[in-house]
């Protein structure tokens, strides 16, 4: 079968941020990359660096954001030779305008425009039952070796939100038959005390640092500043690689291993490989 690699994020530049290295290092080995964005990426900021080193922001309202976002999606997805699968679930506010200023979705309010009716926001899509089915069918469509998502000790409720629902769709999706991996990702957020910083296992991807920089930049509205050599994701890279011994590292906990079996016993493609000869 085609070897795949399934990352799951919450918002435009999630996915590079925390597997971009992964992603880029597999897909050279020739890994199919399965891009999913479960929100619509209806907020946010749109970032510009100025010429003495600050950050200008600004905001739009969710009809240009969306769309914004997504096609920054859209390019990066494109470098890794693929295009982003959108689960369009609404975030929990947006920006609406000057006079609204910044606006949380609640329950009975009226949707803003590009949002349709009865789609469950982030915040609740794990409880919603055709929503889980949904991601868990396609887990079973793609039949990728590993899933890759947020981890559920997040400071960002959003995050935690999409991990509850991707957790939710794999379950249900093993016991169709899937037998790929899942693992999370570690976001390195001591605001939840340090265990939650703690990690099982990682990928060196130090060749590839200079190409997840590149992804991240392609995030222009979020990232103006990723090919600074002092910036914050860039450390955090080489922060993980001193813990690793290595370069450039992503780390991550298993939440279940792969169970790839023949008449010889367990089969382990190059990735899972990987996982398991640097767990500790």
């Amino acid at each position: 079968m085609t070897q795949k690699i399934m990352a799951i994020g919450s918002h435009a530049d999630d996915i590079e941020a925390h597997l971009g290295g992964t992603l880029a290092k597999y897909h050279a080995a020739g890994y199919e990359v399965v891009y999913v964005m479960s929100t619509n990426n209806m907020s946010g900021g749109v970032s510009e660096l100025l010429e003495d080193g600050t950050l200008k922001t600004t905001y739009e309202t969710t009809v240009p954001m969306m769309a914004r976002r997504k096609g920054e999606c859209a390019v990066a997805a494109r470098a890794l030779g693929t295009v982003p699968i959108h689960l369009d679930h609404p975030q929990r506010h947006y920006w609406g305008g000057k006079k609204e200023g910044s606006v949380e979705l609640r329950y009975g309010c009226s949707l803003p425009a590009g949002v349709p009716e009865n789609a469950p926001s982030i915040l609740t899509a794990y409880e919603d039952k055709a929503s889980v089915k949904r991601l868990a069918d396609l887990i079973l469509e793609k039949n990728p070796e590993c899933v890759f998502t947020h981890g559920v000790s997040q400071y960002n409720i959003e995050h935690f939100a999409t991990s509850l629902l991707v957790n939710a769709a794999y379950w249900q999706a093993v016991e169709a038959g899937f037998r790929g991996a899942l693992l999370h990702w570690r976001e390195g957020m001591t605001r939840l005390g340090e265990f939650n910083c703690r990690w099982e296992t990682f990928i060196d991807y130090t060749p590839y640092l200079d190409g997840k920089m590149e992804l991240l930049g392609m995030h222009k509205c979020q990232m103006p500043n990723a090919h600074l050599p002092d910036f914050g994701h860039r450390q955090l890279a080489e922060r993980w690689g001193v813990a690793c011994g290595c370069g450039a590292a992503e780390v991550f906990t298993w939440v279940r291993h792969a169970d790839y079996r023949d008449d010889d016993g367990l089969i382990y493609h190059p990735l899972t490989l990987e996982l398991i000869r640097n767990s500790r």
